[in-house]
């Protein structure tokens, strides 16, 4: 079985200032890196499929390990640059045996099942459309005047149609791939003087992934699926836990919404920088020399061209995070945050309040909740860059460590981290913000302007924006506030007569010991917390 890669820099863009697809460059240079260096660690050897300007990026800027690298993709010209997907079907054209593709936006963290490379046919999972497919089916219907057979019968089938996702797509059933990208070759270029009607981007998951799956089905060849579970268009949900992997997940899949979450990114970029540091080192080099603005400022005047340079520059950071009153802590101050994106919430959410009294409440929370925001904000300015660098560091390895069984968690206690701040509001400021931060989280997605008691959590960040806010209930408030002292869920345990009845924790000990687990992991992803004694309890 061939593993394959396909990466195709179109003339129209540049992958320094385009994202391709993701919130930022850096972004899509790490997942590439991360993608390919984790395939080839497990499985061997992975080729790439590539025109001259996208081999030039991964071999000769990145140095990425590909084992064989072919520059088939010069002879192709997209008609349309959002075609994104046209260049994979040029890839699968032209294997002459069996393959397997993966996507440079997924990542392997086991090999894949032995049974599963060797079927007919590959792909990542099946999927049920709803109204992502069934709206561009419409617009296609009604502007397209070429269909391959297999998909004008699906269309016209009483049955909504399916699809596959395409992260992973392959097989050994050659005849059936020739056939397959001639025909979807054969449905772009017949429609192409109908793309000013529809939209192309949707229009390649269907040229793409419908096409495949419409076309087995007439052929009745099956498809083996690496998820059984079959899976709405728009329901993934954590192919993006990049703290779960390996103990959890060992494959991840930062599809759609995810490029654009800029938390998601982080901690892919994260995981890169843990497991192959040279490689996010040398992107994050590449992109200062091609004056990329970065995530975060703190790399601006670092050197970084050698192993020594960035082997140095975390050592400094992790003694920092150890030993926060160290001479080293004193230098670099974060700057001071601009926090208008408050006054974009305000104006966003206020056609939302209906009342003209509650109108003034929300106007009148805003403005205490800002200059209770600024002032903790402030406060935080006392922690150096080298101390935030250096807490980063750390969070990227521990959370495996600590999480990898729940007997872990039993035996190892934890302290609140440094500059943290709880903000009481009579609104959900901290929900709203993460509405519009966050991206194609459902948790978010749904949340609307409420009035109550929230308690937001104020992080001091190494980003752009210097912090994050975290919405957390009651509980969490409470077990952030007992760990300002350093204890472990049977202390936490201990303390909870303090806040619920007796009767409540005799019968329900194990959901609430449960739900402590939770909340500690959350603060623990929150960097709110981290733990004391980690480094005795390997040992």
């Amino acid at each position: 079985m061939n593993f394959i890669q396909t990466f195709y820099i179109d003339p129209s863009k540049h992958p320094f200032t385009d994202g391709f697809g993701w919130i930022k460059p850096e972004y899509h240079l790490m997942s590439w890196a991360l993608s390919c260096l984790q395939l080839k660690e497990l499985h061997g050897n992975v080729e790439l499929f590539a025109n001259s300007a996208g081999a030039e990026l991964l071999i000769d800027k990145l140095q990425l390990p590909y084992t064989i690298v072919h520059t088939n993709h010069d002879d192709l010209v997209l008609a349309d640059a959002r075609l994104w997907a046209l260049p994979k079907i040029y890839t699968y054209s032209l294997q002459e045996k069996p393959f397997l593709h993966i996507d440079g936006d997924v990542f392997l963290f086991e090999k894949l099942p032995a049974q599963l490379l060797q079927s007919h046919l590959i792909a990542q999972n099946l999927e049920v459309a709803t109204e992502y497919y069934i709206s561009t089916q419409k617009q296609l219907i009604d502007n397209f005047s070429y269909f391959p057979p297999c998909v004008n019968t699906d269309f016209h089938s009483e049955m909504p149609i399916n699809a596959v996702n395409a992260g992973i797509l392959g097989g050994y059933n050659l005849s059936f791939i020739k056939l397959y990208t001639t025909e979807a070759f054969e449905y772009v270029n017949r429609n192409i003087r109908h793309f000013k009607n529809v939209n192309v981007d949707k229009f390649n998951v269907f040229f793409e992934q419908h096409l495949f799956h419409s076309l087995a089905k007439e052929q009745n060849i099956s498809i083996k699926f690496l998820f059984n579970e079959i899976i709405e268009d728009r329901g993934y949900l954590y192919l993006g836990n990049f703290q779960e992997v390996p103990f959890v997940r060992n494959y991840l899949h930062l599809l759609g919404h995810y490029k654009r979450d800029e938390t998601t990114c982080m901690q892919m970029s994260t995981k890169l920088r843990e497991l192959y540091p040279e490689y996010y080192y040398r992107i994050i080099s590449l992109c200062l020399k091609n004056h990329v603005r970065l995530f975060t400022g703190f790399y601006n005047d670092k050197a970084i061209e050698t192993k020594k340079d960035y082997q140095q520059l975390n050592l400094i950071a992790t003694d920092c995070f150890k030993h926060p009153a160290s001479t080293n802590n004193s230098k670099r101050k974060v700057s001071e945050p601009n926090i208008s994106f408050l006054d974009f919430l305000l104006n966003y959410h206020l056609s939302e309040v209906i009342q003209d009294s509650e109108k003034q409440r929300y106007k009148d929370d805003c403005k205490i909740f800002s200059e209770n925001l600024t002032a903790a904000l402030k406060q935080n300015t006392t922690l150096s860059e080298n101390y935030l660098y250096g807490r980063d560091l750390s969070f990227a390895k521990w959370y495996a460590q600590v999480f990898t069984t729940a007997s872990n968690i039993q035996h190892i206690s934890f302290v609140q981290t440094e500059g943290l701040h709880i903000i009481e509001s009579s609104f959900n400021w901290a929900g709203l913000f993460n509405k519009h931060y966050r991206v194609g989280i459902q948790y978010y997605n749904k949340i609307k302007v409420s009035e109550g008691l929230f308690f937001n959590l104020v992080v001091t960040e190494l980003i752009n924006l210097k912090f994050l806010l975290h919405d957390i209930d009651v509980l969490g408030k409470t077990v952030l506030e007992l760990l300002s002292e350093p204890r472990n869920i049977n202390d936490l345990m201990a303390a909870m007569p303090q806040y619920f009845e007796e009767n409540v924790i005799l019968y329900n000990s194990d959901a609430l010991r449960e739900y402590l687990i939770k909340i500690i992991s959350q603060l623990f992803l929150f960097k709110a917390i981290k733990p004391i004694n980690l480094e005795s309890f390997n040992d």
